[in-house]
This record gives C-alpha cells, sequence and structure tokens, in this order.
C-alpha cells in the first residue's frame, strides 16, 4: 500500500498540472482572434483585397486587415518578423538588398500572339520568331513585312499592337533590350480593344497579359488567336524545349520549369520577415494556394500550376507546426514551467511503475502507424506509352524521332527527396546499362542506367537547380534527357510496357524485401524503417534517413543487381 501513496499523489499532480495547461492553452486560442495585418504593393490591392475579402468571409472568426506599402516602407517593415505581405516581382528589387523568406503564389504573364487566319501560320509555329526578330518589328523601322522577318519573299506588311498598360513598356522594353522609347507599336486600351486590333488584321502580331487572351469558361485561348512560340536560340525551329506553346496549360507549365523568356513574366511573392509559423498566416497561405488561386484570373494574374502549387503546399506543411501563442511572457513562462513540471511528474510515475511492476514481461504488440505513409505496388504510377527498363527508368519516342528518357516512380518511392543531379552533357554517346544520372541526397549517391543508346541532345537544365521535379513529376516535367537513339526498333523488345511493367514490378517488390530482409538481419541495420507487417508493405521513402553504407548496398546488391 505505501508503494501506492507517492504514485497517487504524483497522478493527482499531473492531473491538476494538465487542467492549468489546458486553462493556459484556451486563453491563448481565445487571442487568435486578435488582427493579423497583411501588406501589398499598390500594383496587388485588388487580387489581395479579394483574398483577405473571400478568406475572412469564409473564416468569419479571423480578422485580417490590408494595408498598401510604398518602396520605401519595405525596409522598415522588414525589420519586424511578424511582417506579412504579398508583393510583385517588380516592387521587390536587387537595391533592396532584403532578407526576407518569400514564396511564389501567382505571376503575371506577358505573351506573344497572333491570329490564327495569319498566312504565315504554319511556318511561325513551326520556325517561331527569335527576339532578335521581335526587335526588329518592334523597335525597327515601320515598314517591316513578314516576308523579311521569315525569310520569306512576302510582302505582307506586319501589324503591330501592344495592349495599353505600362507594364508591357517595362517588359518589353528589357525583352528587346531596347529604350522604351524606341519601341513602335499601336497602343490599344483595354483588351476588348486589343483582341480586335488583332482579329481584324490577320497580319497583326501583339504582345499582352495571358489572362486578357483565355475564354473565362474554359481557360483557353480565344477563337481566333494563337500563341506565337518565341525561338530563343535563334535557330529558326520551335525545338522540343521550346515546345510549350499549344495552350495556356503548357506555357504555364513550360514557366514553371525555365522554358519561358525571364522577363516576359513576374511573380507574385508572399513575403514574410521570417518563415510562417503562426497558425492564421500559414492557414491563408495555405488557402491561397488552393481555393484563392481562382481570383488570380479575374485581376489579371495566372494561377500556379498544380505541381508547383503541390511543392509549395508541402514546404509550408513541413513547418506548420501546432502553436500557442501565449498572450503575455508570464504566460508563456508559465506554460514553460508547467510543461517541465510534467516531463518531471510523467518521469517519476514511469520510474515508480517500472519499479513496482518490475520482472512482469509485457508481450510486445506491434502495431501499425497510420501516421506512416507506405510504399506499395498501388503507390506507383505508370502512364501508357512509355517503355521501361530494368533500370527503373523509361524511354519515349517523340514526333520529332528524338527520345526522352527519365526515371520511373518506383525508384523516386524508394529514394525519397532527390536533392542534387549529374548529369551527361549534349553531344555525348550513351551505351544501354551504361550511368547516366546519379541522383543525389545530402551527399548520398545512386548512379543509374540507361534504358537506351544513343547521343544526347538535350538535358533538363531544369533540374540542376529544382531536382525535387524529379519526385514530384518523374514522367512529366522531370524528364532527364532527349536523346537521338542508335538501336530504337531493336532496344524497345527488351523493355516493359504496359501490364508486362506491372508484372515486372511485383517481381521487382518482392526483390526488395529480400534485400531489405537480409539487411536486416546480416547487417544488424535495426533502423530500417520498414514497415512489413502482414500485408508486406513497406516505409514510403525508405532510404530517405540513412548514410552512404545503405545506399552503397542498395546500388550494389539492388540497382546493380537486376538481372
Amino acid at each position: 500500500m505505501k508503494k501506492f501513496i507517492p504514485l497517487i499523489s504524483l497522478a493527482t499532480l499531473f492531473v491538476v498540472l494538465s487542467t492549468n495547461i489546458n486553462q493556459v492553452s484556451a486563453k491563448s486560442f481565445e487571442a487568435k482572434s486578435d488582427s493579423v495585418q497583411i501588406w501589398c504593393s499598390p500594383d496587388l490591392a485588388e487580387i489581395a483585397s479579394s483574398w483577405v475579402s473571400v478568406y475572412t468571409r469564409l473564416n468569419p472568426e479571423i480578422n485580417l486587415g490590408l494595408k498598401i506599402a510604398d518602396k520605401e516602407d519595405i525596409h522598415v517593415l522588414m525589420e519586424k518578423p511578424e511582417f506579412f505581405g504579398f508583393f510583385s516581382g517588380n516592387f521587390i528589387t536587387n537595391d533592396n538588398n532584403l532578407s526576407v523568406w518569400t514564396t511564389t503564389v501567382g505571376r503575371e504573364i506577358i505573351v506573344p500572339v497572333m491570329n490564327t487566319k495569319n498566312p504565315f501560320l504554319n511556318q511561325i509555329l513551326q520556325q517561331g520568331i527569335a527576339p532578335a526578330q521581335f526587335a526588329e518589328v518592334f523597335a525597327g523601322s515601320s515598314n517591316q513585312t513578314w516576308g523579311k522577318l521569315l525569310d520569306d519573299e512576302s510582302l505582307n506588311s506586319v501589324g503591330c499592337a501592344c495592349f495599353g498598360e505600362t507594364y508591357n513598356d517595362s517588359n518589353l522594353s528589357e525583352f528587346l533590350k531596347t529604350n522604351k522609347e524606341n519601341i513602335h507599336y499601336t497602343k490599344v486600351l483595354g483588351k476588348e480593344g486589343f483582341i480586335t486590333e488583332i482579329l481584324n488584321n490577320p497580319n497583326s502580331i501583339g504582345f499582352c497579359r495571358l489572362t486578357d487572351v483565355l475564354d473565362p469558361e474554359n481557360q483557353e485561348l480565344l477563337e481566333g488567336i494563337s500563341l506565337v512560340p518565341i525561338d530563343m536560340n535563334s535557330n529558326k525551329k520551335v525545338d522540343y524545349f521550346e515546345d510549350i506553346y499549344n495552350n495556356s496549360g503548357d506555357l504555364a507549365r513550360g514557366l514553371w520549369i525555365g522554358k519561358y523568356p525571364r522577363t516576359l513574366y513576374q511573380n507574385i511573392y508572399a513575403l514574410s520577415g521570417i518563415q510562417p509559423t503562426g497558425e492564421t498566416n500559414l492557414d491563408f497561405l495555405e488557402w491561397i494556394l488552393t481555393g484563392g488561386q481562382h481570383y488570380l484570373y479575374s485581376a489579371g494574374y495566372s494561377e500556379l500550376v498544380f505541381n508547383e502549387r503541390k511543392s509549395k503546399l508541402e514546404d509550408l506543411t513541413e513547418v506548420h507546426v501546432p502553436i500557442v501563442d501565449a498572450q503575455t511572457n508570464s504566460n508563456q513562462t508559465a506554460m514553460i514551467l508547467i510543461f517541465i513540471g510534467l516531463l518531471v511528474a510523467a518521469g517519476f510515475i514511469l520510474f515508480l511503475v517500472i519499479n513496482y511492476f518490475g520482472g512482469e514481461k509485457k508481450e510486445a504488440v506491434s502495431e501499425e502507424n497510420p501516421d506512416i505513409p507506405v510504399f506499395g505496388e498501388h503507390s506507383v504510377t505508370a502512364p501508357a506509352g512509355l517503355f521501361f527498363d530494368k533500370s527503373h527508368t523509361w524511354a519515349f519516342m517523340e514526333k520529332e524521332g528524338a527520345v526522352r528518357i527519365g526515371i520511373d516512380d518506383f525508384l523516386q518511392h524508394v529514394t525519397g527527396s532527390i536533392t542534387k543531379v549529374k548529369m551527361r552533357n549534349p553531344g555525348e554517346k550513351i551505351k544501354k546499362g551504361e550511368p547516366f544520372l546519379s541522383l543525389i541526397q545530402h551527399g548520398k549517391q545512386l548512379d543509374i542506367k540507361s534504358p537506351v543508346t544513343g547521343t544526347i541532345l538535350e538535358r533538363n537544365m531544369w533540374l540542376q537547380t529544382e531536382s525535387s521535379i524529379l519526385n514530384i513529376s518523374p514522367y512529366g516535367e522531370g524528364w532527364v534527357y532527349m536523346m537521338k537513339s542508335d538501336n530504337w526498333l531493336k532496344e524497345i523488345k527488351s523493355l516493359f510496357m504496359g501490364e508486362s511493367y506491372q508484372a515486372w514490378l511485383q517481381y521487382e517488390f518482392s526483390r526488395l524485401k529480400d534485400f531489405l530482409s537480409f539487411n536486416i538481419k546480416s547487417k544488424s541495420f535495426v533502423n530500417l524503417p520498414v514497415v512489413l507487417q502482414e500485408g508486406g508493405e513497406m516505409k514510403d521513402h525508405m532510404l530517405e534517413e540513412f548514410g552512404p553504407q545503405v545506399w552503397e548496398e542498395f546500388q550494389n546488391d539492388f540497382i546493380n543487381g537486376a538481372d
């Protein structure tokens, strides 16, 4: 009985302390109804006002205030860690020398457009127009012809139009690499006037916001309007890495991965003095990256593509730790002391329980943790039409005859986040089965083998700075190389497709489990995060937590040991 007295006393203390901390938490939660100040640059007043208005209507318990900031205000505001707001790329310049947290939440995209009845439409779509050619038209003499522009004999005059807004002057000046005073065009006020100007003249060409030429119902290009491909390398050909002008969706995705001229768009940034951790700011940002995206169009801005939004939401979730904001410093101190007291009390209780019930063996119960993401055959995506290799890579022949290759979804599920890649250079010859790509995660590395033999035509340069695209979109934006294949018809006979790939994946999962089981038993990798319940599923991104030794074993036993 004496053993139970201190146990009962400490249990009572635990209950009292728990009650007190619950009371403090309740008071802090009530403080969340205080006003949160949002700032914005003058040009974003409309969209910022829409976001604040709609969000507060959906969340009446939240009180958001909106203020417009001048450029002179920015230095003062940045000295405050709690500062939070929305600013355009033109407003935030390198001259500000600011060290702040930023994330993109929308874009203003300027595009060149033409009439679909242009007599040279097919030729323009095939070869595009280089920046220097645009400069000839808009910054050259007023007597320009499509024949001169396209190396043709035609004398059709080029009609130049530009949406009558000051932002176009600035963006065009940078794109054409000339002073604004030297740019000549028909200045049209209002998007309706601009569209009319383009549609009434089949030989016309002009610049406007992307949203100005989209149908509000389906977000597709208006009938009679076509985007003008930009020939960035001036080779009079729209190459595969420039082929993003078929529709607005392709252009937006191409812009995200770096295929569109930087001078023709500016980002809308969410800025904060420090990375946001407050519940209100984080929830507001998450809403803007989801439901709030729909309000960009009406203000003339473009939404972020799905994969980009997904990536940014994941980044926000990583820091979204529940935080209880105390009303005063004294409350914060009290909470800390109470928390320490709880830990001490819990420690004593655990000590007494172990001593009292010591010697009794408890049966170990293995419970499946629902919070641990698992990896199984249901996790792997495999688009139809792709050829897959045993090196966990894929290949696809484009219409032009070049072969696009990359890694499969299985591989990125095993490795987890890719932080860096090592790639081969254009012009290099690669043989099937030869290492062509190194996946790196904080110094740990896997060398991946090529699915085909050929010469590298182009590599995905975006992977050099945004390697995580391999995780987000291994079959889309995360492609690795475009190659000229030497033995395509012969080599595809050894590749998998459709049901044969799915059947082979079952074998690979079995081989992966064997690899993991062998290493657990023979090499004592007791920390290997394998779920291996009765269902046989494994933890997603299982190699992410481990060092070079495990990665080396995976390279030698699994990657290099493939049949």
